[in-house]
């Protein structure tokens, strides 16, 4: 129960900060694979950015690559809070006297989040080929590499 709530938590606040994410991917790949001073700045800032993105590309460009973003957050957060709250009832995370203890609170966390981000991984890898791509056949040529 406790992934699917998580989840379901990560796929409503991945719904408000997929624009974000957006702005964020076209900003870090302007100009890239070309060297300083060679390539046009198209994006000042984060509010100039949005609004290029939503002005040229339209208002919908956006929220573009969101189907994948919101699964990749409904996997990764959905399987990092439901294994940890799995292994928390099994005891992991308490000491020999039945209080919890910072060291396997710690380490129950640690594990619960690698595993959450190796099973979202492959999601995230798609998703940002969505976010910075204007190409709607990006995602073909991304999975012919593969």
């Amino acid at each position: 129960m406790e992934l699917a709530l998580g989840g379901i938590a990560a796929v409503g606040a991945g719904f408000f900060t997929n624009p974000l994410e957006v702005v964020k991917i076209r900003m870090q790949l302007q100009g890239e694979l070309q060297s300083r001073g060679k390539y046009a700045v198209h994006y000042r800032n984060v509010l100039h950015a949005a609004y290029t993105i939503g002005s040229k590309d339209g208002i919908f460009a956006l929220q573009k690559g969101l189907a994948p973003a919101l699964c990749y957050q409904f996997v990764m957060n959905g399987t990092r809070l439901g294994l940890y709250d799995w292994l928390h009832k099994r005891g992991m995370t308490k000491n020999r006297n039945g209080d919890l203890s910072f060291f396997r609170c710690a380490i129950v966390a640690s594990l619960s989040g690698a595993l959450g981000a190796a099973v979202g991984s492959p999601l995230f890898l798609v998703t940002f080929g969505f976010l910075s791509s204007r190409s709607p056949y990006y995602i073909l040529r991304l999975t012919s590499v593969l």
